[in-house]
């Protein structure tokens, strides 16, 4: 059998969902924070290093039994690669860096060896292991911070943010794919996870460790999973998909608090990529419901499109929250994107019609 018949994206691509989240979220930050090479290089070690783990642990599965099917030389591969790229991250971080950004990294070495050990013994999916792989991955934000000679002080809050995020949502999912399973977990140690993560950003905050709005989002994540924890249960995926929006949540509220303190981060490019995306979409808008009055059922291009129009939305509210002229562009934008969702999951001719009521809404202005 050739190693071709072997799909590569099954090798290629982890199955876990939340590992995603934990990834892209600490580099996100960091680019957010301090933007340039530096961050870029951790970005590609932090991704390529989360991609490699899956077609690596396959490989180490097979060639512990004994076993070398056609997916273990193509996982070897695959691996082998993402570890260049990861590497190449790394290079590319230490040639631009302008401070000790391996101080963080060396000192999560501990959590990434136990989760090592906790794959190699098939218990990765237990509590501690997730727990340390998401604070192992968090140590990427504040090696960022410092690889742009940021101070240790913002090196610290940016892992405290993400720490204390990454513990109650933990606690949280896990509690609620329990619940989704049919069982009936214990509900006090996700909420005891949740309150006391928003309990101690506040005192932080209040002794100006972390920005006061790393609180709000942590206290937002909190009032939202103690409520749910007592509504019906939902699908894995619902609980996925609702944990990185919190995830990016609070990584924007991180940076936005870091700006408001007078650091120059990327989000004071916000207000200019806003009004350049802004006017380009609108047309769009109109040539997808023209497009759309065609189709039978809605393509994934036009889904696609609109995460477009979802980030000038946000981009408009940052743009707001950065202290610009009240201006009735940003809300008009949520509006359009709002009835644009909500359209898009009708039949047709509904979701053209929702496109061309997001066209003439950012028109308006």
């Amino acid at each position: 059998m050739r190693s071709m018949s072997v799909p590569l994206k099954q090798v290629a691509l982890p199955t876990e969902h939340g590992g995603w989240g934990f990834t892209l979220e600490p580099v996100l930050l960091g680019l957010l924070l301090s933007p340039g090479p530096h961050t870029l290089g951790l970005f590609l070690l932090g991704l390529f290093g989360f991609l490699a783990r899956h077609p690596l642990k396959l490989a180490y599965q097979d060639l512990r039994r004994g076993k070398r099917y056609p997916r273990t030389d193509l996982a070897l591969k695959v691996g082998g690669a993402y570890l260049l790229l990861a590497l190449l991250g790394l290079l590319l971080t230490a040639l631009t860096a302008q401070g000790p950004f391996l101080l963080p990294l060396l000192l999560a070495l501990p959590l990434g060896a136990f989760v090592a050990w906790a794959d190699a013994r098939g218990r990765s999916r237990d509590l501690f292991p997730e727990v340390a792989a998401a604070l192992f991955m968090a140590a990427l934000a504040p090696a960022g911070a410092l690889a742009g000679g940021l101070g240790a002080q913002v090196a610290w809050g940016s892992f405290l943010a993400l720490a204390l995020r990454d513990v109650a949502a933990l606690y949280y999912a896990r509690t609620q794919v329990l619940r989704a399973r049919g069982t009936f977990p214990k509900r006090y140690p996700a909420l005891l996870a949740l309150f006391l993560s928003a309990s101690f950003a506040f005192l932080l905050a209040q002794r100006g460790l972390l920005p006061f709005a790393v609180f709000l989002g942590l206290l937002a994540l909190a009032l939202y999973g103690g409520y749910a924890l007592f509504r019906p249960p939902v699908p894995a995926r619902v609980i996925g998909w609702t944990q990185m929006g919190f995830g990016l949540l609070l990584v924007l509220l991180a940076a936005l608090g870091y700006t408001w303190m007078g650091l120059p981060t990327a989000l004071l490019g916000a207000p200019s990529l806003h009004r350049l995306l802004g006017w380009n979409l609108v047309g769009l808008a109109f040539a997808l419901s023209l497009w759309l009055a065609f189709q039978k059922e809605v393509p994934r291009a036009a889904r696609f499109a609109l995460g477009l129009y979802d980030l000038n939305a946000l981009l408009g509210l940052l743009y707001l929250a950065l202290g610009a002229q009240l201006s009735p562009h940003p809300l008009l934008a949520l509006l359009g994107v709002v009835l644009a969702h909500a359209l898009l999951r009708r039949p047709p001719p509904w979701p053209g019609v929702g496109f061309f009521l997001l066209g003439l809404l950012l028109l308006w202005h």
